[in-house]
């Protein structure tokens, strides 16, 4: 039973977020001469703010999704008409990158360097289902969480980002997702952000 409820959450989140892209009949080969029109992303905006150890979810409190679009077009792009299957990974990227000037210009090797390890001696910094297989052009990830904040790092802001397993493109380049950067507090703080939002919304029947 819990089994088909995930599954029928899972369409609906896919549904939603492929609503306002056209699916694609059909990617030729040939149309793989521009590598760099692929492009992973995410179906929607992260629900701020994040804490340690609370499921990363959309702004619909949905779990996360990864589309594959060609953005010559904006559209959809069935991973079945591709050559290749497709493994895609969620990572985390320092919230200064891509730098100024550089927001549609970075590279695979930039975006890899810019990849943020957890600190020695922590937890590895996402915990959860950091992997899937697209199909039908979609990923969807389960539970994903934050195991540390992001006080740490000098711009004190992390970014998701998602990108194509290494080895699974077979040298064509499919361009990364990033989601826009964001700061993770400690889940100590999510009781007090909580109550503060209860408040808020009471305030107005208390008047």
């Amino acid at each position: 039973m819990l089994r088909k409820v995930v599954s029928e959450e899972v369409e609906n989140g896919i549904q939603r977020g492929a609503r306002s892209l056209t699916r694609s009949p059909s990617l030729r080969i040939q149309g793989l001469e521009e590598p760099s029109s692929l492009q992973l992303i995410f179906s929607k905006k992260l629900s701020l703010p994040i804490f340690t150890g609370s499921r990363i979810v959309d702004i619909d409190n949905s779990p996360l999704h990864i589309l594959l679009v060609d953005k010559t077009c904006d559209r959809l792009v069935p991973t079945s008409t591709l050559p290749f299957t497709l493994k895609v990974e969620i990572v985390v990227l320092d919230g200064d990158f891509p730098p100024a000037g550089a927001q549609e210009t970075w590279t695979s090797d930039g975006f890899d360097k810019n990849v943020v390890k957890e600190r020695t001696g922590k937890r590895p910094l996402l915990n959860g289902e950091l992997q899937f297989t697209m199909r039908d052009g979609f990923a969807p990830f389960g539970e994903v969480e934050f195991t540390d904040n992001s006080s740490w790092i000098r711009s004190r802001k992390f970014r998701l980002g998602a990108r194509v397993v290494q080895g699974c493109s077979r040298g064509f380049r499919v361009r990364e997702a990033m989601t826009e950067p964001f700061v993770v507090k400690d889940h100590r703080g999510e009781r007090k952000f909580n109550s503060s939002c209860y408040l808020f919304d009471l305030a107005p029947s208390l008047g």
